[in-house]
């Protein structure tokens, strides 16, 4: 539970008990933009590397490459950093921007990149400076699209995500302490903080709350109380997906194609809150979505569903299908991934599966394999189980040279084609743990 107006001191020693169990022997990446916030965690990092119990730090800036002035800001942290004696990369978007949705694909370039760097240099998990504001405001936009109480959980101040190029551990010290907090340790540091005008344009969700957060404010709802609202959904949220995850264990069923099979009657038996949360979690997971499914959407799914004995929607690039005594759950083949060309023999596509190569990878990729690709097999003479809906066929993964498709290495090899490349579902371990962990 989170207490008003009691939160631990911001020093170096502070930061480093937060990060527990992470120690001495740990090496974390700090995410810093420039701005006030994330400058703050930079002064403490830097007093805390002078802890002989402190982990190691290295700090990130990411150049979206949507402002001009981005090159300079990313410029003037890196001097910032050898000041201090933090080491200090730059990491520059590598894709076209966005015309819609422009923070939000910001974001998942941002944790894409810095999850690339984090696993190429052994960094166990990132840290940002989100605080108690960010997660009122965070709130209050779940608040507003519906959300049921995993969403009013806000922000988790330990969260594994998984990006195109595989999970990152999130950690967030700082989401009990007032806003200013972090910004004022930066100006003591005497640091110099970077302004991104995108932090004042209404055109933006958050800043429009963020405006509105003064007003709610004085009304008695503040910061403080929307962050302890967010830590008691997420002691309830907590409660439920253990017992959530354990019914997985028991009875759900991954199949090799990378679908979801749900026995359909201790489904429907489950409560229905329940039955929202499996739904939202695994079409958030297969849709690779940064926010839960909307109530309205899964409630009618879910209302189909108990009412027709067979049948299907499309739920953000998630299949959703039934049968008489099964559910299924999987990606729609519309929604998969741009080609992954292949620089590395290891990896994992669209989050489903992971590869590896003994051979030549350097002119191969992955794709979906499409209509197209499915006749194909067809006509090779693979035959598909029939278990599964035919509508996740074309969502499995081809590898190609080219136009020319080689395999489908999920599938049964067939006489010619590569031996040395395979595939396997990611599903296994801790992966229901995982998924929620996530969520």
């Amino acid at each position: 539970m989170v207490h008003k107006n009691m939160p631990d001191k911001l020093t170096a020693a502070a930061l480093v008990h937060r990060l527990q169990p992470f120690g001495a022997d740990a090496h974390l990446a700090l995410a810093v933009s420039g701005g006030g916030d994330s400058m703050g965690l930079l002064a403490l990092a830097a007093e805390a590397q002078k802890l002989d119990y402190a982990p190691r730090f290295s700090v990130l800036t990411v150049d979206h490459k949507l402002r001009p002035e981005a090159a300079a800001e990313a410029a003037q942290v890196a001097a910032v950093c050898r000041a201090l004696g933090l080491p200090h990369t730059v990491l520059s978007a590598d894709e076209k921007r966005s015309k819609t949705g422009i923070q939000q694909h910001a974001r998942t370039l941002r944790y894409r990149l810095m999850a690339i760097w984090c696993a190429e240099h052994k960094a166990q998990a990132l840290v940002v400076a989100h605080h108690q504001d960010d997660q009122a405001e965070t709130v209050l936009m779940r608040m507003a699209r519906g959300s049921g109480v995993k969403g009013l959980g806000g922000m988790a101040p330990r969260q594994k995500i998984h990006t195109d190029a595989g999970p990152l551990l999130l950690l967030r010290p700082f989401l009990t302490d007032a806003g200013d907090a972090l910004k004022t340790v930066a100006a003591e540091a005497g640091l110099p903080i970077n302004h991104d005008p995108s932090n004042d344009d209404t055109r933006f969700e958050r800043v429009r709350w963020r405006r509105l957060l003064p007003k709610l404010e004085a009304e008695g709802l503040d910061a403080a109380t929307l962050a302890e609202l967010a830590a008691n959904m997420r002691q309830a949220q907590a409660a439920l997906d253990k017992k959530l995850t354990g019914w997985l264990e028991g009875y759900a069923d991954w199949h090799e194609y990378g679908v979801l099979c749900l026995p359909r009657t201790p489904f429907e038996a489950l409560p229905h809150a329940h039955q929202h949360r499996l739904l939202g979690r695994f079409v958030q997971y297969f849709g690779q979505h940064a926010h839960p499914l909307k109530r309205r959407k899964s409630e009618r799914v879910l209302h189909n569903m108990t009412n027709t004995p067979h049948g299907g929607a499309v739920l953000g690039g998630t299949q959703v299908r039934w049968r008489s005594d099964v559910i299924f759950m999987g990606r729609e083949a519309a929604a998969c991934p741009s080609p992954l060309w292949l620089h590395d023999a290891n990896g994992v596509w669209d989050k489903r599966f992971s590869f590896t190569s003994n051979g030549e990878v350097a002119n191969l990729h992955l794709a979906a394999l499409g209509q197209a690709g499915v006749q194909e097999m067809r006509n090779r003479g693979v035959v598909f189980d029939k278990k599964i809906p035919a509508v996740y066929l074309a969502a499995l993964p081809g590898l190609f040279s080219g136009a020319d498709l080689i395999d489908c290495p999920v599938l049964m090899k067939t006489p010619g084609n590569m031996t040395d490349f395979s595939i396997s579902g990611v599903y296994s371990g801790s992966f229901y743990c995982d998924i929620f962990e996530q969520a």
